[in-house]
């Protein structure tokens, strides 16, 4: 899959491949960022701080919410099938319909996966209302007992939504700050960890014509980042921008700057048979990364524009790059 939209996958593919991952049972929703969705959490799941969503660090359980407009839902509905799923978990059984309350229809498919030597247990639904569509991921690993299937099917029962609040309010809640747009527009923010842009009038773009720039940070804290060499770092980098499923995907540069952003500029085969180019800069704080990742067209040719957005990204929770170098 990728990330580029058709017409909504810019949202839904990149944050469907980082898909991962999160207080006792409430008796009304949670609204995570003040976002526009919520839930009952179950068991001892709290509100996560560096994605929106809820998670139990002492069991490694987590819920993930990400918002999408209501347009998402009719692109994302085909795709949860138990092979076109295959690809990211190993679904168990067939994918179920539910009726939440207010009437709100969704799709849910459970299965396993297999990360980093660790096996979770996995649901994820997707619903919308009049104004949203909603992806509720929820991983817990398998060893857990905290944690069995019915607490999770009633949490995800109480899936709700309230009005959105406005856009810069989100932005503004993001766990980075940008300080130069660069003359692209905000178009949305995602699962509270992400900022979708673009160059044009369209909000939801399925034909290329206009650029594609997201923003996303590391969802969690990862201790581990600051003792990476510069060549762990590249190749941490050069992972992402291929986790985006481009065809015939190739790196044409790769460089380390002196303040030790990673910049590769590439280029690949979208699903569509069309030539796009690719420039991703990742940031380093001392437990954290955050990556400006742009996908574009050769006549459309906004790779300075994108070094000035990603240059002027920083982590609320840390220092950027200069940490990590010392």
């Amino acid at each position: 899959m990728r990330i580029y939209p058709k017409p909504i996958s810019a949202g839904l593919f990149l944050f469907l491949s980082l898909v991962l991952s999160i207080p006792a049972l409430a008796s009304a929703p949670i609204f995570p960022a003040d976002g526009a969705v919520g839930l009952e959490p179950p068991g001892d799941m709290t509100v996560a701080e560096s994605f929106t969503g809820f998670r139990d660090s002492e069991e490694g359980a987590s819920i993930l919410i990400a918002e999408f407009p209501v347009e998402a839902y009719a692109q994302i509905a085909p795709q949860f099938t138990p092979e076109k799923l295959a690809a990211r978990m190993t679904i168990e059984g067939p994918v179920q319909k539910l009726t939440l309350a207010g009437d709100i229809e969704a799709l849910l498919a459970i299965g396993v996966q297999t990360q980093q030597g660790v096996t979770y247990r996995k649901w994820v639904m997707i619903a919308r209302n009049i104004d949203s569509t909603a992806m509720v991921t929820v991983q817990v690993p398998s060893t857990s007992k905290a944690y069995p299937d019915d607490k999770i099917l009633t949490a995800l029962q109480s899936v709700s939504f309230q009005p959105r609040g406005s856009l810069e309010d989100e932005i503004m809640r993001l766990p980075f700050t940008v300080g130069q747009r660069a003359d692209f527009r905000a178009v949305r923010t995602l699962a509270g960890s992400g900022l979708m842009m673009t160059d044009g009038p369209k909000d939801i773009v399925s034909d290329a014509s206009q650029p594609l720039v997201i923003v996303a940070s590391s969802m969690g804290s990862n201790p581990a980042l600051k003792m990476l060499t510069e060549e762990e770092r590249t190749q941490l980098a050069l992972a992402a921008l291929q986790g985006l499923g481009f065809q015939d995907f190739r790196a044409d540069t790769t460089d380390v700057e002196d303040d030790g952003d990673v910049v590769i500029a590439g280029k690949g085969t979208d699903d569509d048979g069309r030539s796009m180019l690719l420039r991703q800069i990742m940031r380093f704080a001392p437990t954290g990364h955050v990556r400006t990742v742009c996908i574009f067209t050769a006549e459309q040719n906004i790779a300075a524009r994108c070094d000035q957005v990603g240059q002027a990204v920083v982590l609320k929770s840390g220092e950027t790059n200069a940490a990590v170098e010392e």
